[in-house]
């Protein structure tokens, strides 16, 4: 986690976000140690918390020092495109972790947290 982006990430992440028609509006917000939006969700959905993290390898020792913002659950955003991560979902903890495609994807989900991506032609 951090905040240590390049200066282009955040306006590509709000853009990408304030296109999508599941989004009513976004409120960023950042601490000391990272960056993050409350997303409001249209069609009655519930709000979303997005938190974004700057680790070139997102792995699980990244995952178990998630902030305490996500204990609701959320989206943890690898915001660096060039980061390996898995991504995945954290069905107990209600959270889901991977990069910008994930996140627009999971939006369109009341239960963000069990989204899985379609299937590229050809995989199992």
């Amino acid at each position: 986690m951090g905040k240590d982006l390049h200066y282009s990430i955040r306006p590509f992440v709000e853009r990408a976000l304030m296109n999508h028609s599941a989004v009513k509006s976004i409120q960023p917000f950042d601490s000391d140690d990272f960056y993050g939006y409350k997303i409001q969700r249209n069609f009655g959905m519930s709000d979303l918390i997005v938190v974004l993290s700057d680790d070139y390898n997102f792995n699980h020792y990244s995952y178990l020092n998630k902030p305490a913002l996500l204990s609701q659950g959320g989206f943890f955003l690898v915001a660096r495109p060039e980061a390996r991560c898995f991504e995945r979902n954290e069905i107990n903890d209600k959270i889901t972790v991977g990069k910008i495609g994930r996140l627009l994807g999971a939006i369109n989900t009341d239960d963000f947290w069990t989204y899985e991506p379609p299937k590229k032609e050809g995989e199992k």
